[in-house]
Order: structure tokens, then sequence, then C-alpha cells
């Protein structure tokens, strides 16, 4: 069995408290490294001096073989205790494998004939506390591997390469611009309206302007503000952010290339992806030829042209323009297509259109996309119900997105309304309304064509995952509790909550109600006052509200004080707008507030376990129960408000799951919460949602 980690851990410590006492600083700024170990290798007889860590350790008594590798190569080190100082010797048995080192000597062979540095003198300089991977345990899965990318691009050279290659992917998309005469630019990353794509964008707030901003979603509509501006060929490389669902063709961070082209149409703009495909092709792989999945595909071929309309039409029989919604419903059903979120016609075409889409080997070119699919393209001249828009199509999935774009701003308004509808609808991928873009377009744009693809491209030419082909995937926030131990700290954060892990014991409702005092300090009209003085809209109330009934029905359930439990649902949220979601002071402002209005303890206290904060542990049913409740009310309540009648009294529980399950509905509910809630009430996550349900159904709602 492997030594365990904090015993080796422990071991490196004490070693390195001794080289402390040895006058060896184990972390010093400067080494005296004047050659690679790729530079060295050839320099048979001569002096060098290289750096690098330590890799393998071997040898005994009198004479130690080091291997070291720095990022150009690796090298064995030969050390003889009788050449090297008394610091040096006493050094050499407090080194590790990990630790980085430089040394100056001669490049000699050995007699085994392996090119070696025949070691003068060396100095530490950096001292490893923990051992590497491969030394201990490996890295346990996939998802370790993605998280501690660091370890994983150590132990395993192939990956480093597969960067590189990325980093000179990116490297010939811009040569092929440069080539083309195209300019790079930058533009915004926050936006008051983002658009350009289909996707729900991320929201973050800025403090100095005390205003929300949109993380981009594409960088189309300010580049075409530039083109408006004059400038004729411009692009854009750099991260969008789009937060939807993860897998292995999509993240919510990405790499894109987007340009656009003045005076040019959508069909010069697919000669020239074409070119570019085929130039990246050759300069980053030498080929052309290309497996992903179980498709085939060779970028160098004559690239075929599918008509969206068409080919619906002969693999479908649904004729996208004619044929009524139920129709092509009942087609996706026969397919076993799961549909989610709001539908519309937009989206059931769509998904008629993925499913044909699997089985394309490419590349090809999808063309003829409808007008009410592509808010944003020019429509056909000689058939305004088709678009100037193409998708490029390889191995069963979209690579890349280009059209002819609208330049008439009356057009580009009532597009713009009609998607407006859409997300008024509950659609929340729809595109926003960009007035000030359309007001750019009144000043006049010229005829342009624009076009994006995304590292995706990469990852299918190298027919790898979406998050094998990212340095740093984004992954769920987990600690390590050994490593919490090992420094001695607790949690600063909620930890994933673990459903194989037994749910806390707490202590039975009797022992709190005795800690209850007979005033609660404040009664619900003060706190619906001091709700008033403190949240920006009274439909805010509404989630109050409904935490504050589901409160009531579990205090009833437990015989818990009523009326401290639905105050504790009432007031949970109510320093939200004060410190605009700043979820490190919220909870904690509202309890200062309400400790200066009089509130007793435990409704204080229940309100600061509801964040999760670890210096405040649920202790009572009450913290668990608003811990639980106020999560289920979120999400039933983002259901109420999209349904066409607006009536809590039509949802089901079954319903409820439905949307508990789906990640994509309401993304900002955590649903680990709620699970752990009911857990830690002693019910089934069913029981849980009927109970709150059943509570939300006393009171109405002005949504």
């Amino acid at each position: 069995m492997p030594e365990p980690i904090e015993n080796l851990r422990r071991i490196r410590l004490e070693k390195l408290q001794k080289i402390k006492k040895l006058g060896i600083n184990p972390y010093p700024a400067r080494c005296i490294r004047k050659q690679t170990i790729s530079q060295a290798l050839k320099m048979m007889g001569e002096k060098v001096a290289v750096a690098g860590r330590i890799m393998a350790i071997r040898g005994h008594g009198g004479i130690q073989f080091f291997d070291l590798r720095d990022e150009s190569g690796k090298i064995q080190f030969l050390l003889k205790k009788d050449k090297l100082s008394i610091v040096n010797c006493q050094l050499l048995i407090l080194l590790d494998i990990g630790d980085f080192i430089d040394a100056s000597g001669t490049v000699t062979k050995t007699q085994a004939g392996e090119i070696s540095i025949l070691v003068d003198t060396f100095h530490l300089l950096t001292k490893s506390i923990r051992p590497l991977p491969s030394q201990w345990y490996g890295l346990k899965d996939t998802e370790e591997r993605y998280r501690k990318r660091y370890l994983d691009l150590l132990i395993d050279s192939d990956k480093k390469k597969l960067f590189e290659r990325k980093s000179k992917f990116w490297e010939v998309n811009r040569e092929f611009m440069k080539g083309k005469g195209f300019l790079e630019v930058e533009t915004p990353i926050m936006e008051h309206v983002t658009g350009g794509a289909d996707a729900k964008p991320f929201i973050t707030h800025h403090n100095a302007l005390n205003e929300d901003f949109y993380l981009r979603i594409s960088t189309e509509l300010y580049q075409k503000r530039l083109i408006g501006a004059g400038f004729e060929k411009i692009y854009t490389l750099g991260p969008n952010f789009r937060n939807e669902g993860m897998d292995d063709e999509h993240l919510q961070e990405f790499y894109q290339i987007e340009w656009y082209w003045a005076y040019a149409d959508y069909r010069q703009n697919m000669k020239m992806v074409e070119e570019m495909f085929n130039y990246i092709a050759r300069e980053v792989y030498g080929k052309t030829k290309f497996t992903k999945g179980n498709h085939t595909f060779d970028i160098s071929k004559k690239w075929d042209e599918i008509d969206y309309h068409q080919i619906i039409k002969e693999k479908m029989k649904i004729d996208i323009f004619d044929s009524s919604e139920r129709e092509m419903l009942k087609v996706l059903a026969n397919h076993k297509v799961k549909l989610e979120g709001k539908l519309n016609s937009a989206r059931i075409v769509d998904d008629l259109w993925k499913i044909i889409r699997k089985d394309v080997t490419g590349p090809a070119f999808l063309i003829n996309e409808p007008k009410f699919t592509s808010p944003l393209a020019k429509s056909k001249t000689e058939d305004e119900r088709f678009t100037e828009r193409f998708h490029v199509i390889i191995a069963g999935t979209e690579l890349g997105n280009g059209y002819s774009e609208l330049n008439d701003p009356q057009d580009q308004l009532e597009r713009f309304k009609e998607q407006q509808q859409n997300r008024e609808k509950g659609d929340e991928e729809a595109q926003m309304m960009d007035l000030d873009f359309v007001e750019m377009l009144e000043y006049g744009m010229p005829p342009t064509s624009g076009y994006a693809h995304s590292e995706r491209l990469f990852w299918f030419l190298e027919n790898i995952t979406a998050r094998e082909g990212t340095l740093f995937p984004q992954m769920k926030n987990l600690i390590d509790p050994l490593t919490l131990k090992m420094y001695g700290l607790k949690l600063t954060k909620q930890p994933v909550y673990d459903s194989k892990q037994k749910p806390p014991t707490l202590p039975e409702i009797k022992e709190v109600e005795q800690q209850m005092p007979k005033s609660l300090g404040i009664t619900r009209a003060k706190a619906i006052e001091l709700l008033k003085k403190y949240l920006k809209e009274e439909k805010e109330f509404n989630h109050l509200y409904a935490t504050e009934v589901a409160m009531d029905y579990y205090a009833k359930k437990y015989g818990g004080n009523s009326e401290a439990w639905k105050l504790a649902g009432l007031l949970h949220d109510l320093d939200w707008d004060y410190v605009n979601g700043d979820i490190q002071r919220h909870g904690k402002v509202a309890a200062e507030i309400l400790k200066k209005e009089g509130v007793c303890r435990p409704i204080v206290y229940s309100i600061l376990a509801h964040v999760g904060f670890p210096e405040y542990p649920r202790k009572t049913k009450m913290d668990s129960a608003l811990w639980g409740s106020e999560e289920l009310t979120g999400l039933i309540l983002a259901l109420v408000k999209g349904r066409p009648d607006k009536q809590i009294i039509n949802v089901t529980k079954e319903s409820v799951l439905k949307v508990y399950k789906s990640l994509n509905f309401a993304s900002g509910v955590n649903r680990k919460v709620i699970r752990q809630g009911a857990e830690e009430l002693g019910i089934s996550l069913e029981e849980h949602i009927s109970n709150v349900l059943g509570a939300m159904r006393t009171i109405e709602y002005s949504l």
C-alpha cells in the first residue's frame, strides 16, 4: 500500500526545516542557468549550467544519479560526494523527486553510454512539499485530472504537446486572417445588451456603475458597429460565455474567432472559410483527413451543400413552412427527442434538423435556412422566406456559422421584436432587443458578411472532448477535507453536498423551543415595513411570502414556534438588493439590521445559516427547513412564472420534479441544497416538494 500523503508531506516538511537550519534558502529568486537541457545534450565535454525538476533519484553510497527535466528535455546528473562541497553533501540527502535545482558541471558519458552532467555544484531552487502523483497514488480519475491540470500535464507529456498544438491552431488562424488583410480588434466582454447568438448569458454586477451587465455570448453586434464606423475587414479572437449545459462539445467559456467583411456576401465568405479550413489542417497537422467518432472526413474534398428546407422535407416528410407544430412534434416524439424549456416553431424545426445532422459526415455547408431561425441574417432576394446564411457541418455537428448581415434597420427592428416576444414567453436563449444597434444601422452599414468558429473545431480535429481540449475547464468547487486537515483550516465556503454522506444529526425540536424567547423582538407588520425599506420591488416579495408559508407548514409539522419560523422565512433575503447579490455579505448585513431591531437570536441565526457560512452551521430543524425550502420555493415560482396561466394551482408535484431534474431550467437554483434540506428534515425529496407546493397553494401571487 502507498504511504499516506499526510505522512509523506510531514517527512518533507521535516526536511525543509533541516535545509533552513543549514542556512539554505529553499526558495531563492535567482539561479545559475545558462543552457537548456536540450542545448546541454549537444555540448559534450563542455561546462554547462542547467536547471529543472528532479524526476528520478537512484544510486547509493558515494554516487547518486538524478534525472532532471526542463521544458526542452531530460538529462542525467552524476553526483560524486567526494567531488561536492560539504554543504552540497548535506543538502543531497534532503532532496526529493519533484524538487527544482540548478547545477553546473561537465557534459560527459557514463560507462553505460548515457549522456550526463558530472556535477561540480548545485543549488536548491524549490523544495516540493507534496510528492508527485506517480510516486504515491496517481491521478484517480478524469475529474481529478481536469481539476489538477498542472499535475496532469507534468506526468503526461503528450498532454502538453496537445496544448502546444492548440496554441499553434490559434496562431495559424491569426496568420490566415492577417494574410487576407483583416485587422484584429477588441470588443467589450461585459455588455448591457448581449446578442449575436441564441444563448442564455451570464450576468455580473458592475459595482462602480451599480448596474448589471451580461458577459458576451458573441462579438457580432460590436464588430458590426465598427463596420458602420468605416472598418472593412476586422476580426476578434477571445473568450465568449454562454450559460448553457456542459457536454463533450460545449463549455460555458470558450474561445472563438469571429470576423466581418464589408462589401462581401455569404458566398464569398463560404469560399474563404473553405480555404481557411484547408490552411489550418495543413499548417497545424500536415494533413487534411481526420476522424471524429464514427466519422472520417477529408477537408480538401469538394464541400457539399445541404438545403435546409429540402433535407427536412426529404428525411422527415415535414415542410417547415406548411406543416403544423403538432405534426413536427409527432415526428420528434417518434425519434424519442426530449424537449426542454420553452417551445416555439424555430426551436422545433431546429430539433428536426439536429436529427438529420448527426449522420452528416461532411465537410458541407448548410444553406437556405429560414428567416424565423436567423434574426440577424439578410433575406434572399429570390425568396424572402430564406436567408443568406450558412453553417459548416462536419462529423455530425455545426462547426461554424456565417451569413450576409442584415443591414436594413426596419427589418432588424421587426426581427428583434419577434425575438423579444419569444423572450417574454420564456425563451431565455432568444436574442435581446438592442436599440443602440438598430440606431447604428439607421446611420448606415454597408453590405457585410460575417462568420465565426470556436475552439470546437480544434477539439474535432484532435478527436477529443471539450474538457480534454481545455487547459482549465470549469469544475465544481470541491475542497479536499484531507488538505484542510493538513493545513489546519476549516471550510471557508459551503462544500458541494455528497448524497452518500449521512445528513447531520440535529437537536430535537424541544431543545430548540426551550431556547426560543417569549418575545421574538419583531412583528410581521414590522417585518413587512423593513422589507419595503430594503427591497426594490414588491414583486420580489413573492419568494419571501412563499418561503414564509413553507416555514409555517414545517413549524406545525415538527412542533416549532410557528411565528418565529415564519419570520425567518419572510426575512431571509432582507438584504439581497442592499448587498447587490454579494454572497459574502448576504445574510450578514440582514443579521446586523435585525439585531439593531432587537430580533431574537434563533431567527437571526437561521438567516445566517441559510447562506451556508461555515461559521454558522445549521443546528436546528428550523435552520434546515429554511435551507431547503427557500431554494425550492424559488424553483416552483420560476415554473409558475413560465406557465401561460401563471396559476400555481395547476402546478403538480410531477412537473416540479421534472424541472428539478432539468438543470437548464432555472439554473441558478441549487438542487443539491433542496435535496439536502429534505434529508436533514428526515423526509424524501418528493415529500418535500409536496409539502412546500401545498403550502404555496394557500396564497396568491402577482407575477
